[in-house]
């Protein structure tokens, strides 16, 4: 089934060359991990595309740079570093900080039954996300017998991660296995670089083993393998270990530097927040006291449920209700203490039945939520609503907003943009359009078409 021409690019995969656009221009193009020479971009080699879809509301009416289509290198998005190979997602990251990352798989098809030794290829693109210039390209090659083992898979060996302060980074393992001799077996070493989004250099570690192959990297620290007690996160590049419970150690970081994470769901037992540089906790639910509108609705004594969701920094979005209500109200907290910085206006949850999210600005100074088919922003500093959803309104169920206030979000059936501090409609996205989800730190986003990808910019609200 064809995509339709400005579906998102996670997920795709595309035969593109660089041309430029509004930007574009030769990038420079570093050394490749293997040591072999790194491809070059070709932008100025021809003119700029043209983007032969309609105007997407919330975007620049022009493209700031394009990838044209060529034969024979598909490029898609790249495999999230934190998460094992059974749990990669689908659509792919293609933003890092203020670039793109996209990967090619140039590996030889092998024919089914093949017993010979074969070579998997994978070249990542790293392009500055104004520009389209190619700031560095990665080159990964793992060798290995298909008799014995599958071949290595482009979302493992080119990612996108957070290094140890909590800042987006590029995580490239390369296979560098050596072949038995004399009385040397062989080995399987793999080689953990993250990279910043300029594509200078953080760190580098080497393991051996098949079990070292594919482990998840989270926050600059490799997850080490093991059991259901303690797990180690070591380092790349060196320095102290890191030691927490296996669930814990696993569980998504949030918060600033290394962060924190969270033990318990707020319903069936509280919200522990603990300290992943040590392990601590620091504080739980049943420590703070709810916001009194939540309080005069608990009845028999009843703690209050309370859910917590990531925000910006180190501060968090702490859900509170009364224990089997569905009004609940919105606030914000320290992450480290606590302590109440704003209560929020309440909105409607489901109990037991809340996949929804928290829909935050990047620079976390506004939130929208629908947990309940009841959509509402609020100033998250200050606690004041910005805007609810009508009676007569579509559902609105927010997907991502951008440096510029722009609310990309499904409106009943119809997918727009509206503005994040009033609710103005900016206009319907075009017939099968699907909206952009994936924007880099300085506002662009990528959408593909029939003729190649386009960079766009989002326009203020």
């Amino acid at each position: 089934m064809t995509k339709p021409p400005t579906a998102l690019v996670a997920g795709t995969l595309l035969a593109l060359g660089l041309v430029t656009g509004c930007g574009g221009g030769d990038g420079p193009t570093g050394a490749d991990t293997t040591g072999s020479a790194s491809p070059k971009a070709s932008a100025g080699a021809a003119a700029a595309l043209a983007y032969p879809g309609e105007p997407i509301p919330g975007l620049a009416a022009k493209p700031a740079w394009s990838l044209a289509q060529k034969t024979g290198a598909h490029q898609s998005c790249a495999g999230d570093a934190a998460r094992a190979s059974d749990q990669q997602g689908q659509d792919g990251v293609c933003t890092v900080g203020d670039a793109f990352l996209l990967v090619e798989d140039l590996s030889a098809p092998v024919a089914e039954g093949e017993s010979d030794p074969q070579t998997a290829r994978f070249v990542g693109h790293l392009y500055d996300a104004a520009t389209g210039k190619e700031r560095k390209a990665f080159t990964v090659t793992c060798a290995y017998d298909p008799a014995v083992s599958d071949a290595p898979v482009r979302d493992m060996q080119i990612q996108v991660g957070a290094w140890r302060d909590g800042s987006p980074a590029v995580l490239i393992r390369s296979c560098e296995n050596t072949a038995a001799s004399g009385l040397k077996k062989a080995a399987v070493n793999t080689v953990y670089t993250m990279y910043a989004p300029s594509g200078a250099k953080l760190g580098s570690s080497t393991y051996t083993g098949e079990e070292h192959a594919e482990l998840p990297v989270i926050r600059g620290h490799v997850l080490l393998p093991g059991g259901d007690d303690d797990r180690t996160l070591a380092p790349l590049g060196g320095g102290k270990n890191l030691v927490l419970p296996a669930k814990l150690a696993k569980a998504d970081a949030i918060g600033a530097g290394q962060g924190y994470t969270t033990e318990g769901d707020g319903r069936n037992e509280p919200v522990s927040v603990i300290d992943r540089s040590t392990g601590k906790s620091l504080w739980t639910t049943t420590d703070l006291t709810p916001p009194a509108d939540v309080v005069a609705q608990s009845k028999d004594g009843k703690e209050a449920d309370a859910e917590l969701y990531p925000l910006h920094g180190d501060q968090a979005i702490l859900v509170w209700s009364a224990s089997g209500s569905n009004d609940a109200v919105l606030t914000t907290v320290d992450l480290r203490t606590g302590a109440l910085l704003a209560v929020g206006p309440h909105t409607t949850v489901k109990e037991f039945n809340q996949v929804a999210v928290p829909v935050v600005s990047p620079d976390g100074t506004t939130a929208v939520v629908n947990f309940a088919e009841e959509a509402v922003a609020w100033n998250t500093r200050t606690g004041a609503e910005l805007w609810r959803q009508a009676a007569d309104d579509k559902d609105i169920r927010p997907l991502v907003v951008t440096t510029d206030d722009v609310l990309f979000a499904e409106l009943g059936s119809d997918r727009g943009a509206l503005a994040m501090g009033t609710k103005k409609l900016l206009g319907l996205l075009p017939e099968q359009t699907s909206p952009p989800t994936q924007f880099s730190t300085n506002g662009y986003t990528l959408v593909p078409a029939d003729n190649g990808l386009f960079a766009f910019l989002a326009t203020k609200a």
